[in-house]
């Protein structure tokens, strides 16, 4: 029988990204992940089928994070209850900074990682649009509701990125929704 590690992602989540951000992405093998971790080589593959995981394996968490929060949510306005609920997810980045500008700037520097991180939005914009449905949002509406916001996401993850004020993540996602509803309205 095998054991689970206590924590064992994010101890290898950590070390791989320190790793990163001193010696690069590509520098950075599995044995030294793990050793970083405190843990095996053998361990780290319970846990990841590969390198590159390591940067994608919460996707599915945050995602589960907010269809909770949209499906939570008071309100009935699409858009509103979808940004809310991103606004919500986004506190982990707040949280691990350091880490999340690591992985944007690898997965920005790798285009097969990009095409991965395109994939997990689409996996994100399906899962929103089915948790409005569900709401009782019409089709429609709910799948540009759930389109709209991953722009929003998008626009407000890389404002985040470059961004060295206090601002946190939910401030970048609300700005973003007022910019994109002053567009839509024709003002300037």
């Amino acid at each position: 029988m095998v054991r689970r590690i206590e924590n064992a992602r994010e101890r290898f989540g950590r070390a791989a990204m320190e790793l990163f951000r001193t010696q690069g992405y590509s520098q950075t093998t599995i044995p030294q992940i793990a050793t970083a971790a405190g843990l095996t080589e053998r361990t780290f593959f319970r846990y990841f089928v590969d390198k590159p995981e390591v940067l994608f394996w919460r996707a599915g968490e945050l995602e589960a994070d907010i269809v909770a929060a949209i499906d939570k949510a008071e309100g009935d306005r699409p858009l509103d209850l979808a940004t809310a609920a991103l606004a919500v997810a986004g506190r982990f980045f707040d949280e691990n900074r350091a880490d999340v500008l690591v992985r944007q700037a690898v997965i920005a520097a790798h285009v097969d990682f990009q095409e991965r991180e395109l994939a997990k939005m689409h996996a994100l914009t399906l899962a929103i649009h089915a948790v409005l449905v569900a709401r009782g949002i019409s089709q429609a509406a709910a799948r540009i509701a759930a389109e709209t916001s991953i722009v929003i996401w998008r626009v407000a993850i890389d404002r985040w990125s470059r961004d060295c004020s206090t601002q946190d993540f939910a401030g970048h996602v609300h700005a973003c929704q007022a910019e994109l509803y002053a567009v839509v309205l024709g003002e300037s």
